[in-house]
């Protein structure tokens, strides 16, 4: 039965976490176990996922953050795993802690102790926009409006809504910059997050020690104060580190590496050595070709160059992200060997959403 991954732990013991509304099993979110990582799972019951409704993926959605927030509650660090991942079964579950087993053990230990604390301000728009609009270079275009044409009063227009609208911004990117500096020392890491209105003037994520949450509010409250409380902040947390490291994980595509092994003329098993021996060859016959047709040369040289870096980063991420003692292993660029293959990756995305 397919499994739904929510996140990956640091546990070499069962867990149970209860239900989820993604699964109608009586298992309910439990952990599979490779060496001392597990990744928290739910069999994967709610049918096609491409095919559900907005509504049905916010449903989802909350439901997948949940999850994350109940393992946090547990006492657990937990990094995040993108909300939609599922896989085939519970093997290629534990072929993707081993896989990515020196990345994803290296970053939960990083983030051990850690929860990502989230700041929202939101302004009077319509307060700010009206102090905006008193300002000098904007009243000096409305007088200068008097007497002018349709046309160029519609220029005018369209300009003082454009100046409007970078100050705001301008505005808005002080505050922002003031409020990281106040609170850089109370935080590990900062990642400013997009805004989605201009009602919103900052939304911005913090990466803080547990147990420090307290030491932070109070220093939201000092921030506001000298503000002169004309904004609304709104802390939302503690979390699981979302903008920081979330695990991306994505199959290969066998077709493009079978392209590529053809492309480069290489056997069915290749060492990192053979690999590079391949490319530096045809890489010197596209400079050949350059010699006689710049554009023919430079795309060969450009196809040969991304052909080597698939099969290059293939091969890094069978050796579980480690560079080193590639030389000599080889790699297997079967079909069969390439479908059980992942790119797994950690990010610093914005929180997912639905659509």
């Amino acid at each position: 039965m397919r499994k739904y991954l929510y996140g990956i732990i640091s546990t070499s013991k069962p867990a149970i976490f209860g239900q989820s509304p993604l699964s109608s099993s009586s298992e309910g979110v439990y952990t599979i176990i490779y060496r001392d990582l597990a990744g928290v799972v739910s069999d994967y019951t709610v049918g096609d996922f491409s095919s559900v409704n907005r509504e049905g993926r916010l449903h989802y959605l909350m439901a997948h953050l949940g999850v994350i927030e109940q393992v946090m509650a547990g006492g657990y660090t937990i990094l995040p795993v993108k909300f939609g991942t599922f896989v085939e079964n519970e093997d290629e579950i534990r072929h993707i802690l081993e896989q990515g087993y020196k990345k994803l053990d290296q970053t939960l230990d990083k983030m051990y102790g850690m929860v990502e604390i989230d700041v929202i301000a939101t302004w009077n728009l319509k307060k700010v926009f009206e102090e905006i609009r008193n300002g000098e270079e904007i009243m000096q275009l409305k007088r200068s409006i008097a007497g002018k044409s349709a046309s160029q009063i519609q220029q005018m227009t369209v300009s003082i809504s454009k100046l409007a609208k970078e100050a705001l911004d301008r505005r808005r990117q002080g505050y922002l910059k003031q409020t990281i500096q106040s609170l850089a020392d109370e935080a590990i890491d900062i990642q400013p997050k997009p805004v989605v209105t201009d009602e919103i003037m900052m939304s911005i994520a913090f990466l803080i020690q547990r147990g420090k949450q307290q030491n932070f509010d109070g220093q939201i409250r000092r921030i506001n104060e000298a503000f002169g409380e004309q904004f609304n902040f709104r802390i939302i947390g503690p979390l699981p580190p979302y903008s920081f490291s979330t695990v991306e994980i994505e199959r290969i595509n066998p077709a493009r590496i079978e392209e590529a092994r053809q492309l480069l003329g290489l056997g069915t098993h290749i060492s990192d050595k053979e690999l590079r021996e391949a490319y530096c060859y045809l890489a010197a016959k596209s400079h050949l070709c350059m010699h006689l047709s710049n554009e023919i040369g430079g795309e060969h040289f450009a196809t040969v160059r991304e052909a080597f870096i698939l099969l290059r980063d293939y091969c890094y991420r069978q050796n579980g992200h480690v560079r080193y003692n590639l030389y000599n292993r080889h790699y297997s660029l079967l079909p069969e060997a390439v479908s059980r293959a992942f790119t797994i990756d950690i990010r610093r995305p914005a929180l997912q959403t639905t659509e």
